[in-house]
């Protein structure tokens, strides 16, 4: 084959790559804003053990049930141990969003972090082409920085389907000398 055909050979395999790219949402930006919010509620299940043991399936699963029962409701994560590998231990919060209607809250527990807002990451990608954890968290972070505020140090996921995922990171409040909110 000829250096010229080898070239334009390379070069539709490359802009098909990034059109899949695209296709699949690697270009869309992070969307970092802060909201007014009560708290957060969650009613879930804690999880702790390898990404591949069947108890975090069952953990996950006994939790999606409580989300047919809560159409208006998204799957929430807060990861404490984050996995480097599929035999690494993980642990991990799996719940919806509280609704003081739940009457009987079964083997569900209601976890909840006192805050008033929040700096909310907006993602809409392909899985294969969001961002990683990290990355997120850094321009979250990053974000509380250059705008004075100060983070508690949790992170919620909220996964609102397929493609767009939320990552929730309650602001501390801070108070002035006077006592007073800032």
């Amino acid at each position: 084959m000829k250096k010229s055909n080898i070239a334009v050979v390379v070069g539709v395999l490359v802009v098909f790559g990034v059109g899949i790219y695209w296709w699949l949402g690697g270009f869309n930006s992070v969307e970092i804003s802060v909201q007014e919010r009560d708290n957060v509620r969650l009613l879930g299940m804690n999880y702790r053990g390898t990404p591949q043991d069947e108890g975090m399936v069952g953990t996950f699963q006994k939790v999606e049930q409580l989300l047919k029962n809560s159409p208006h409701s998204s799957l929430h994560t807060i990861y404490y141990t984050e996995p480097a590998g599929k035999l690494d231990t993980l642990q991990v919060f799996v719940g919806i969003e509280w609704v003081d209607t739940y009457e009987d809250k079964g083997d569900f527990e209601v976890k909840e972090i006192s805050c008033s807002r929040v700096i909310v990451a907006e993602m809409d990608a392909h899985r294969l082409v969001m961002p990683t954890p990290n990355s997120v968290k850094a321009q979250i972070e990053s974000f509380a920085r250059e705008n004075g505020l100060a983070l508690q140090g949790v992170y919620v996921d909220q996964i609102i389907d397929r493609t767009r995922v939320n990552v929730i990171a309650p602001i501390a409040e801070r108070k002035n000398v006077m006592g007073h909110l800032q």
